[in-house]
C-alpha cells in the first residue's frame, strides 16, 4: 500500500492526478495534495510518503527548492517532476537534481501510470544486486594514474596538464570542477548479514565505483580509486550551470552529496562519509579541491551524526567564529546573542522570529542569511536547539495563533494569514495536528465558552 503526495498550484491538476491514482491498480491507498511547496513541507514533516509528484514552477517556492527540502526531510523519497516545459534542457536540469522522471503537461494517463509504477517498483528494490541496475564502467589503471596525478600534484606545469588531459581524450572539459571524497564503511555493508571478507570488500568497492559513475553521470562525473578504501570523484559544471539563477550552486553540491549517500545506502546497504569541495575554475585547481574535500570528510569525527560535509560550510563557520564578516556581506556587525557574543544560532533564531509570519519563508532564505548551505543549517540547528528547524518555525506560528485567538476576535482566515499560512484550511489542519484541537475548539476552551466565536 502506497501513500503519495501531489504538489501543484493548480488544484484542478492535483485533483485529477489524485483521483486517477486512487482508482489505478497500483495499490495506492492515499494521495495528499498541496497547492504549494510550503504545504508540501508541512505534509512531509507530519507523514511518510512513498512518492512525491511536483510541478517544477510554482509561485514563491519552485519545485527545485522543494526537492532540496524533500531530501532533507525524507531523503529516500523519489520525486517525479511535472511541468508545462517541454524543453529537454529543463528536463535534464530536473533529473540531475535528483528527480526520478519528468512528465510534461497535459499528462497522459498511460505515461503517468508508467512512471509512477516504475518509481514505486525501484523503491522496492533496495536489497537487490546493484549489478543489474548499473553499467559496469571499466577503470583503466593508466587513467587512474593520470587522475591521481592531477588531483595530488600541485607543481604540474600547464604543459604537463595539457599533455595529461590530452592523453585522457577530453574527459576533463569543465571549465568548473568540484572534488568529492567518499569514505565507505564496508564492515557493515551488504545485505547478507554475514561478516564482510576482504574479497567482499573488493567487490563492494567495485560496485560502489559503478554506483558513483551512474549517480554523477549528469555532472560528467569521473570516479576512481583514492588512497586506501577511499573513492574520489570529479564533477564538472559548465559556465551555464554556474550562472543558472534557479539553482544555488552550494545547494546543488549538497544535493549531489545527499544523492551519493542515498544510493550507496540503498544499493549496497553501506554507510559513507561524503566530503564535498567548493568549485574551482580549471584543472590546476584540482589538488586544492581534493584537499578541501578531504578536510570536509574529516569533520565526521567532530560531527558523528552528519554524513555529508561541504567545505564551504566549514570555511564559513571558521570565518564567523573569528568574528569576521562573511564574504560579500554588508559591512555591519553581526547580531549579538543575549550574552553579547556573536552566535550563528542566535542569528538564525533572530531571523526566524522576525520572518516566520511571512508565508514565503524558505529554509533557503535562512541559509543565505547565515551563509551556510541549507543542509548544514538544518544539521547545526537541530544539534544545538534539539529540534528540527521547520518544527521551530511551526511552533512560533502556533504560539502566535494561540495568542491571537485568546486576545483578539480575528477570524480564522485573518489569523492564518497573520501567522504565515496562505490557506486557512491548511492552517486548521496544522493547528489540529500540533495542538490536538481545531482553532474553534481551542478558542472556545481558552475562553471558557463564554464569548462568541469569530470563526468563518
Amino acid at each position: 500500500m502506497y501513500k503519495i503526495l501531489v504538489v501543484d498550484d493548480e488544484p484542478r491538476v492535483s485533483a485529477g492526478i489524485r483521483n486517477f491514482l486512487l482508482t489505478s491498480e497500483l495499490n495506492i491507498t492515499e494521495v495528499e495534495t498541496a497547492i504549494n511547496g510550503f504545504e508540501a513541507i508541512d505534509y512531509l514533516r507530519m507523514d511518510h510518503f512513498d512518492l512525491v509528484l511536483t510541478d517544477i514552477q510554482m509561485g514563491r517556492m519552485s519545485g527545485i527548492e522543494l526537492m532540496e527540502n524533500i531530501y532533507m526531510e525524507q531523503w529516500n523519497v523519489p520525486v517525479i517532476v511535472i511541468s508545462a516545459h517541454e524543453k529537454f534542457d529543463f528536463a535534464k536540469k530536473s533529473l540531475r537534481l535528483g528527480a526520478k522522471d519528468y512528465l510534461v503537461k497535459p499528462v497522459e494517463r498511460t505515461e503517468l501510470l508508467r512512471v509512477v509504477r516504475k518509481a514505486l517498483t525501484q523503491k522496492e528494490l533496495p536489497g537487490k544486486s546493484a549489478q543489474g541496475e548499473h553499467k559496469h564502467i571499466q577503470e583503466h589503471s593508466r587513467r587512474e594514474e593520470w587522475l591521481m596525478e592531477l588531483v595530488t600534484e600541485r607543481n604540474l606545469s600547464q604543459q604537463d596538464i595539457e599533455e595529461i588531459t590530452g592523453e585522457m581524450g577530453g574527459l576533463l572539459q569543465g571549465p568548473y570542477f568540484g572534488v568529492i571524497s567518499i569514505r565507505i564503511d564496508y564492515s557493515q555493508a551488504g545485505f547478507s548479514r554475514q561478516q564482510v571478507t576482504l574479497h567482499d570488500r573488493k567487490l563492494l568497492k567495485y560496485a560502489a565505483l559503478n554506483i558513483m559513475n551512474e549517480t554523477l553521470a549528469e555532472w560528467d562525473g569521473i570516479t576512481f580509486n583514492g588512497f586506501g578504501h577511499s573513492i574520489i570523484s570529479i564533477i564538472q559544471l559548465s559556465a551555464e550551470d554556474m550562472g543558472d539563477p534557479q539553482v544555488r550552486v552550494h545547494s546543488q553540491i549538497q544535493m549531489i552529496g545527499q544523492m551519493i549517500a542515498m544510493n550507496l545506502k540503498q544499493h549496497l546497504n553501506a554507510e559513507a562519509i561524503i566530503g564535498l569541495s567548493t568549485l574551482g575554475g580549471g584543472v590546476s585547481t584540482l589538488p586544492g579541491l581534493l584537499e578541501e574535500a578531504d578536510t570536509a570528510a574529516g569533520r565526521s569525527s567532530i560531527h558523528p551524526g552528519q554524513k555529508v560535509f561541504y567545505y564551504g560550510d566549514i570555511a564559513m563557520q571558521e570565518h564567523l567564529s573569528r568574528g569576521q564578516q562573511p564574504p560579500d556581506s554588508a559591512q555591519q556587525p553581526p547580531p549579538q546573542d543575549p550574552t553579547g557574543d556573536p552566535s550563528v544560532i542566535s542569528r538564525i533564531t533572530s531571523y526566524i522570529q522576525n520572518h516566520y509570519r511571512n508565508p514565503a519563508l524558505k529554509i533557503q532564505d535562512i541559509s543565505e542569511e547565515v551563509h551556510f548551505s541549507a543542509a548544514h543549517l538544518g544539521y547545526i540547528f537541530k544539534r544545538d536547539m534539539k529540534t528540527n528547524l521547520w518544527d521551530y518555525v511551526t511552533a512560533l506560528r502556533m504560539e502566535e495563533a494561540k495568542r491571537l485567538m485568546i486576545a483578539t476576535d480575528k477570524k480564522r482566515y485573518e489569523i492564518a494569514y497573520a501567522v504565515g499560512y496562505e490557506s486557512p484550511e491548511h492552517f486548521s489542519r496544522m493547528f489540529k495536528r500540533v495542538l490536538g484541537l481545531t482553532p474553534a475548539e481551542f478558542r472556545k476552551q481558552a475562553r471558557g465558552g463564554d464569548r462568541a466565536e469569530a470563526e468563518t
